[in-house]
């Protein structure tokens, strides 16, 4: 960022936007999370820095090179700024190799191997780096307006080369390209919740992970939250894809990323799919209704009455005598739940049986033998699946004054067990129904083409997007004989993979182990025992069942199946969400007649 003169309190024309504060003989770097660094974005409480900013740069990276730049003027001028300034380059000496001693026969010292060296590595950071203090606190103004639906792009080029590059296997912090209406509900005051409505590919990840990271960052304004902030996501694979950002952005234990059902592991355990099957019958709304929530808070009265829970060790055990006395006194439950109650299995099999974990995650926390620290703010994202009974869990786990965000898309619901609108789950978190609902229509991951396509699947009201990336091929649909489908899964699947080299494709499906079996066969190999990855010794796959996919992106995506899908309330939020997870390119393998709205949809159409 190039000033129109030095700062007294900067000492400089020219600073840094970066993660930490640091101030270095030859440049200073002002933390992304200080007042003064909204100066950088556009807007904010110091937004203009007493308007003196000439011109800001964003570069472009790919991994740890530096491979372009895009300079913006804000000053209206066209005269030179402290960016035309020449400076010499001075090249340090590189480091002397080391080399081994002669040996005792008086042999000449052979080279050390390559990799080898007698340089050390600069020492880590610590956890928590020096705050800024004075120099990015006191240069704040009152707070100007936020950006509005229409706000321009900033730093659009650079925007689009980053959007272009292949997706790496993990999600990437985006400072240089944050636009000025994420930044905005980054900083959000966190003592209000939000709620952050938005199309796919609109960056609410980008939100939800800028937003956590800021919310501890010791250079920000405001009162710190007491506690860390928990960031919860839809699945595991979710939490591993943003683990990179969160550790590159947040200071050291700031912030705990969790799926739903790590929170259900966390209080019981032994909760584990792989000891075999479950009881094998669907989820039902009375899985997640707060009817049980009642049946389980009179089964815990019960056996305390009894003195039961005496001597009880570990909540596994209290868990599975509250759900044993539920379930044994079914016939004095209320009329309209006997069958329910009569239909759920023994406890062994209970624990292997996933739509059950949120009923024996309650019955643990009923036994009041949980002792986690609460976080001081949760952000929930991909909001828009949690069912009534996990937000009750969640509403237990935190902090009465705890501060919320909630982030999602309705339109993606893959279930109708879930709220039907961000009012219904205000009210089940106990929250201000009037809380503010960003409706945020941007489109920044997937292509005008790939989007176009997908939003079909929407009622015709609910499609009006920006979308950032306007060049890009047609989707293309793929429809082939039955016996057919996963072997062309894996062709089309090998086809994206050599069209993005270096980045990601997934194959994304309902039932995805014959597309497995299908990729083994033809020579493929998963990465470890029971992964989704598949390699060729070349290229990589992921083969990933729709609902293991949410949250996530890649360049390459074939969807499977797309009448497979199921459907909630009459829309497609599971297809919806799997179709979008593509960046650059999306192909549809099928055998079966396409969903209705998907027929009419835009796309290179091939037949076998």
């Amino acid at each position: 960022m190039a000033l129109a003169k030095p700062h007294e309190l900067l000492d400089t024309d020219d600073v840094y936007i970066g993660q930490w504060f640091a101030r270095e003989r030859d440049f200073v770097v002002i933390s992304w999370a200080a007042p003064a660094a909204d100066a950088f974005y556009g807007h904010g409480a110091d937004a203009d820095l007493l308007g003196d900013v000439q011109v800001t740069r964003a570069f472009t990276a790919r991994g740890d090179d530096i491979v372009g730049y895009d300079d913006e003027r804000r000053d209206s001028g066209e005269g030179e700024t402290a960016f035309d300034r020449k400076v010499a380059l001075v090249v340090p000496r590189p480091p002397q190799r080391a080399v081994r001693a002669q040996s005792n026969g008086g042999q000449p010292a052979v080279p050390a191997p390559r990799g080898a060296s007698s340089f050390k590595p600069p020492q880590p950071r610590s956890a928590e780096p020096e705050p800024g203090g004075a120099v990015t606190r006191a240069i704040a103004k009152p707070s100007g307006p936020r950006p509005s639906d229409a706000a321009a792009l900033r730093h659009k080029n650079a925007l689009l080369r980053t959007l272009a590059q292949p997706r790496r296997a993990g999600l990437d912090q985006v400072l240089a390209t944050l636009q000025p209406r994420q930044h905005d509900l980054v900083k959000w005051d966190a003592a209000r919740p939000l709620v952050v409505q938005g199309h796919p590919g609109a960056g609410k990840t980008i939100v939800a992970v800028h937003r956590a990271a800021y919310l501890v960052h010791p250079d920000r304004e405001g009162a710190a939250i007491r506690g860390q902030v928990l960031l919860l996501g839809p699945t595991d694979n979710y939490v591993q894809h943003t683990a990179r950002a969160v550790h590159d952005l947040a200071p050291r234990g700031g912030v705990i990323v969790r799926s739903l059902d790590q929170v259900f592991r966390r209080l019981i355990p032994e909760l584990d799919v792989r000891g075999g099957a479950g009881d094998g019958r669907p989820e039902t709304y009375r899985d997640f209704d707060l009817g049980l929530v009642e049946l389980v808070e009179s089964a815990t009265d019960m056996v305390r009455r009894r003195g039961a829970l005496a001597g009880v060790q570990t909540r596994t055990e209290a868990a599975r005598v509250i759900y044993q006395e539920m379930v044994g006194k079914a016939l004095v439950a209320p009329s309209d739940w006997v069958p329910y109650l009569r239909s759920l299995p023994d406890w062994g099999t209970a624990l292997r049986t996933q739509r059950l974990w949120p009923l024996l995650a309650y019955c643990a926390l009923a036994s009041g033998m949980h002792r986690f620290a609460p976080p001081g703010h949760v952000i929930v994202d991909e909001a828009q699946d949690v069912r009534p009974i996990e937000w009750r869990i969640l509403r237990h786990l935190v902090r009465e004054e705890a501060g919320w965000t909630l982030v999602g898309d309705m339109n993606q619901r893959r279930s109708d067990h879930s709220s039907m609108s961000w009012q219904q789950s205000l009210e089940l978190l106990e929250l201000p129904t009037d809380t503010h609902v960003e409706d945020y229509r941007s489109v920044f991951r997937s292509t005008s083409a790939i989007h176009r396509f997908a939003s079909f699947l929407l009622p015709r009201h609910e499609r009006d997007r920006m979308t950032v990336q306007e060049e890009g091929s047609k989707p293309v649909t793929w429809r082939v004989r039955p016996a057919d489908v996963a072997a062309a899964a894996v062709t089309e699947g090998a086809k994206l993979a050599r069209d993005h080299r270096g980045g990601t494709v997934a194959v994304i499906g309902v039932g995805v182990g014959p597309i497995r079996s299908a990729f083994a066969m033809q020579g493929w190999r998963a990465r470890a025992a029971g992964s989704d990855e598949f390699s060729d010794g070349e290229l990589t796959v992921r083969v990933l069942a729709a609902d293991a996919a949410r949250g996530l992106e890649f360049d390459g995506v074939v969807v499977v199946e797309p009448s497979d899908f199921p459907k909630n309330l009459g829309r497609h939020g599971l297809l919806y969400t799997s179709l979008t997870r593509a960046n650059r390119s999306l192909a549809v393998v099928h055998s079966k007649a396409l969903p209705d709205e998907l027929r009419r949809a835009p796309a290179d159409r091939l037949d076998q």
